[in-house]
């Protein structure tokens, strides 16, 4: 019976002496002095006489100090390591602690008032700063003065510490300069290149009347470089290889009103005569001149002949040959306009794929990086399929750098795969007070995560989307909770779920609607364009406040009633972005049923068909075609389909001639009781006005008929109109105006309606 006892016993007192001793903690500065530890110990993990299990142990936990000191603000310099003594460890944390600003003061700022530079300066009394925090504000003021017209301006700074007490003085000292601003840029020697397409590739613009909004017009010294670089670049890539640009001269007679003159000396423009690849040995010279766009004759731009060096990169790449190296070399001649190409090519070796390593995710678990890897150990080198699978990292949105390269092994034609990624915030919290044109005041709260996870706390890392939201206004109450598991089972098959209540006043003036409800769903790819996804929703509706005057239809809806149903949504995406796009295409097609054997008291089938149709025309123009047709019926025990199945046209998203829900059938107090059929389109064309700002000019055409399958279009109604879009970085703003064309006199007044809609229509 005590053998137990003794073997615990060992147990024990081998991991006692296996167990390290924490002898001293030493705070020094990067001399090696001593340094008050009062401003130190709230960040060690460790007291003196500690005893700590393993080395290892007590190197990840200073690893974590250093991070939090790092963080905490309060230090220029932090450091630590690990001294091993006969009777323990030794902790050397080497810090320089920041000091605390005691006081601001600005000389030379006559232009700009001292209150005002002191607030660009983003510093604040009582803060911990260093040098660093005075460069980053003296960078900061002087931008200030770059965008009040001063692009000279110099900014130095002196300090005044007290040991001591541990407070440092700041005196800011201003050069300002002179108030100046570009009135015109002008070329000359650009005789086949116009001055407006010059100005259009430069970072520096002239004044303008609307300069007070844009800042066109500040003289920006930086940029000069860039743009002498990006006028270049314009010519080489239009065959002038042998262009050159000086340096812009500065006309400042009047500072206010300067000039801005670029000297171009065009040169030739080139055309391709012979196109050689050199210095391969695997492949045909014919089987690389396949991926090269440029043929003789053609225009010998920079550009496609650097594109046709990566083509035969890629060529090598996606065969297994790591670091090939493609060299064009390029032989002009000016008499006759004529320009060889050769690309040298040094082969690479083929590879093969080690390990694929997973780099910078401190957050993101690695499996959900490696799901959308399309390369794998044992996979032949494929540079196509790198690529893909950087592109789907950054189409995550979890990471702001991902970046890939093979490493050797050093055995043989094995390679290490190092994908490395900068992980960036994925959580939001916003809210705000806004108005709409169908549901008037409004404010919401909205909590997301786009990287979440459920299983761990903090909440991050697992891939799924979270997000729950309240919007409380005049005309509704919202709350909606989501939930999405993009690789359900460790497949590629998306699973959701949504709660939602939803409250609103603005579907009619007769009565009140509130939903309440849950739905799950299931979405898979089919295709690289196109997606199916499955859902089922339980919700149920209660039509209430019903008002006396009513007629018999919108009386008969009153109450509460359950719908149990299934759907299915294909669709096709090919547009070049999801937001605000400028070519391309998405349709959906959705086919949906209810009651029946789901149960519940609704029993109705229809489906919905929708298209968008995006063109890129001249001068950055986009034209869309958007269309939807629709149609329901009920089956069954039911006798119609229900008011909030119906289907009603107007407002902001569709006809924006006509209310919210107001073309289509009335009962007959005119109130809008919806249709079973409608039929919609609208053609839009926008241009660029600002940065972020597109005007646009539309037609909306539509019709709602009482019966099923009814696209009769004796009935439509149709408008015209214009409007702004503001591109806003989570804000996105149409503002129109639409005058109607044919509608009903009895119940419209012809009179043109104010529409502006939050989000993008698609």
């Amino acid at each position: 019976m005590k053998k137990p006892v003794f073997t615990l016993l060992a147990v024990f007192m081998g991991l006692a002496a296996s167990a390290e001793t924490i002898k001293d903690i030493q705070i020094v500065n990067q001399v090696g002095e001593a340094y008050d530890i009062s401003s130190v110990v709230a960040f060690t993990s460790f007291k003196v006489g500690e005893q700590v299990s393993d080395r290892d142990i007590i190197l990840s936990s200073i690893a974590v100090d250093v991070n939090r000191m790092r963080e905490s603000g309060r230090f220029s310099y932090v450091n630590a390591r690990m001294d091993v003594d006969p009777d323990g460890v030794i902790l050397v944390y080497t810090v320089v602690s920041k000091q605390k600003l005691r006081r601001i003061e600005i000389s030379g700022a006559d232009k700009m008032q001292n209150k005002k530079v002191r607030k660009k300066s983003e510093l604040t009394l009582g803060q911990f700063a260093d040098d660093a925090a005075f460069a980053q504000a003296a960078a900061k003021i002087k931008v200030a003065y770059r965008d009040f017209w001063y692009p000279d301006t110099q900014v130095e700074w002196v300090t005044r510490s007290d040991d001591r007490l541990g407070t440092v003085d700041v005196i800011f000292k201003i050069k300002e300069g002179r108030k100046l601003g570009i009135r015109k840029i002008v070329f000359e020697g650009n005789d086949l290149v116009e001055d407006k397409v010059l100005r259009k590739v430069m970072q520096q613009k002239q004044k303008k009347w609307y300069s007070f909004i844009t800042g066109a017009g500040k003289y920006k010294p930086e940029n000069v470089d860039m743009d002498v670089f990006s006028i270049q670049t314009l010519y080489m890539n239009a065959g002038f290889l042998d262009v050159q640009v000086s340096d812009p001269q500065f006309d400042d007679e009047n500072p206010k009103k300067s000039k801005l003159l670029f000297s171009i000396d065009e040169g030739q423009r080139y055309r391709v005569g012979k196109i050689m690849i050199a210095g391969m040995e695997t492949f045909e010279e014919q089987e690389l001149r396949r991926s090269i766009r440029l043929g003789r004759g053609d225009i010998a731009a920079l550009d496609a002949a650097e594109a046709g060096s990566e083509s035969i990169r890629t060529f090598y790449g996606n065969r297994g040959y790591i670091r090939t190296r493609v060299n064009p070399v390029y032989d002009a001649n000016a008499e006759t306009g004529m320009v060889d190409i050769r690309y040298d090519v040094t082969e690479g070796a083929i590879g093969y794929i080690n390990k694929v390593n997973i780099m910078g995710n401190e957050r993101t678990m690695d499996k959900v990086i490696r799901r959308e890897l399309v390369i794998y150990p044992g996979d032949k080198y494929n540079s196509s399929r790198v690529k893909t699978s950087e592109n789907r990292l950054r189409n995550l949105n979890f990471f702001e750098v991902v970046t890939s390269n093979p490493e050797p092994t050093g055995e043989g034609d094995q390679y290490d795969l190092n994908v490395q990624v900068k992980e960036k915030p994925t959580g939001q919290f916003s809210a705000g007070v806004g108005f709409s044109s169908i549901d008037s005041l409004v404010g919401y709260i909205e909590l997301s995560q786009g990287n979440f996870n459920w299983k761990t706390w903090p909440p991050i890392g697992a891939g799924q989307k979270f997000k729950i939201r309240l919007q409380l206004g005049a005309q509704r109450n919202d709350v909606e909770i989501s939930f999405v598991e993009p690789w359900f089972l460790d497949r590629k098959l998306s699973f959701g779920i949504d709660l939602f209540h939803r409250e609103a006043r603005f579907f009619s003036d007769e009565y009140d609607q509130k939903n309440n409800g849950m739905r799950l769903s299931l979405g898979k790819p089919i295709s690289r364009f196109t997606r199916g996804t499955l859902a089922y929703t339980l919700e149920q509706f209660e039509v209430f406040d019903v008002q006396n005057s009513a007629s018999d239809a919108i009386r008969a809806e009153e109450g509460k009633r359950l719908k149990s149903g299934l759907d299915f949504t294909w669709s096709r995406d090919t547009r070049d972005r999801f937001f605000s796009p400028t070519r391309g295409n998405r349709t959906t097609i959705q086919p949906y049923f209810a009651g029946g054997p789901l149960g519940a008291e609704t029993d109705i089938y229809g489906a919905k068909i929708r298209t968008g149709q995006y063109w890129a025309l001249i001068g950055d123009t986009v034209l869309n075609f958007r269309g939807q047709i629709e149609s329901v019926d009920y089956f069954g025990d039911s006798e119609f389909v229900p008011i909030f199945d119906r289907l009603f046209l107007g407002g902001s998203s569709t006809l924006r001639g006509f209310e919210f829900r107001d073309v289509g059938p009335k009962d007959i107090n005119g109130e809008p009781i919806g249709g079973n059929s409608s039929a919609y389109f609208t053609v839009e064309y926008t241009v660029p006005i600002w940065s972020k700002v597109r005007g646009a000019a539309f037609y909306d055409w539509g019709v709602v008929n009482i019966d099923s399958l009814d696209f009769d279009t004796d009935s439509y109604n149709d408008n015209w109109g214009v409007g702004i879009r503001l591109d806003l970085p989570g804000f996105p703003l149409s503002l129109d105006y639409a005058w109607p064309i044919t509608y009903d006199e009895q119940s419209h007044d012809g009179k043109g309606r104010f529409n502006f809609l939050i989000g993008h229509s698609f």
